[in-house]
């Protein structure tokens, strides 16, 4: 894949600093689907660890890590770095950042990855022990939905272009990883493509599983803050008096006042989420076999 940053260079060289929020750059536009309101781009995101003992999955780098790879990679390839140096240090620079990066290391330290693979802390992973990392996505390349990150819909496989991301891009570097590796999807949506895929018997890999469901522990993105604080908890909740203090703490900081009618969410839809969420993380930690 290393041919693609090859052919982009030229773009990436001329482009000026990125902001997080940056609009994509049209001339590194892969491909687009009108009809689905889908558009693709490229970013350096093409590395893959053939040495790694660990492998995390999200769904696919949103508009934050698409620029700030494509900074990276400008800097990179300013430096006279090649092509080989340049999407390694890209990726590992980019991979979780920002405020995901310290919810990922909380959450695999909390789980016992700094233990199972001989660290102080999991944030070695993106320095001392980036050797034994490979961080990925089941979508490659950023990919919006009307402009904003894709985020699960529609089902990658629903979708030819989408499907060829997840067949031809994620199920083909995973061939290219040790067996062995552990491969940890960061949230259900990934779980599940990601048994969809061993069900095809593209995952050469072993797939976590407990009680016959694969574990996945959340994403590290903000909008589960919920799920995150739910398992790196010290004393597990009551889930009944866990989702009461929820409901009462959400009215009593009238957000909802910002809604398009002015409404609270209707009492059961917020408490059934509440207890989705209380259920998943339960579920998450028996798994690790932290006590709840």
């Amino acid at each position: 894949m290393s041919n693609l940053f090859e052919k982009y260079s030229g773009v990436i060289r001329r482009l000026n600093h990125r902001a997080d929020d940056s609009a994509p750059v049209q001339d590194l536009k892969l491909w687009e689907n009108n009809q689905k309101g889908l558009e693709c781009f490229y970013a350096p995101f093409e590395h893959v660890n053939h040495s790694a003992k660990i492998v995390l999955i999200g769904i696919t780098p949103g508009r934050t890590q698409m620029n700030r790879a494509l900074a990276a990679a400008a800097q990179s390839i300013k430096a006279g770095s090649n092509i080989s140096e340049a999407i390694t240090e890209v990726k590992r620079v980019v991979s979780f950042s920002g405020s995901m990066r310290s919810n990922i290391v909380n959450t695999l330290n909390k789980l016992g990855y700094q233990k199972k693979l001989s660290m102080d802390c999991s944030s070695e992973l993106w320095s001392s022990k980036n050797n034994i990392v490979n961080f990925c996505s089941l979508l490659k390349y950023p990919v919006f939905l009307k402009g904003k990150d894709y985020n699960k819909n529609p089902n990658p496989f629903k979708v030819n272009e989408l499907k060829s991301l997840l067949i031809d891009g994620f199920a083909k570097d995973l061939q290219a990883i040790p067996s062995t590796a552990e491969l940890v999807p960061l949230g259900d949506f990934v779980a599940d493509i990601l048994s969809e895929l061993d069900s095809l018997n593209l995952v050469p890999q072993h797939i976590n599983r407990f009680e016959g469901k694969v574990i996945a522990p959340p994403h590290p993105s903000g909008a589960n803050a919920e799920s995150v604080t739910l398992l790196l908890s010290e004393y597990f909740p009551e889930k009944e008096k866990y989702v009461e203090s929820m409901y009462r703490a959400y009215l009593n900081k009238r957000s909802w006042e910002r809604r398009a009618n002015g409404k609270p969410q209707a009492e059961e839809k917020y408490k059934s989420a509440r207890k989705s969420r209380w259920e998943s993380m339960l579920f998450v930690r028996r798994a690790y076999g932290i006590n709840a």
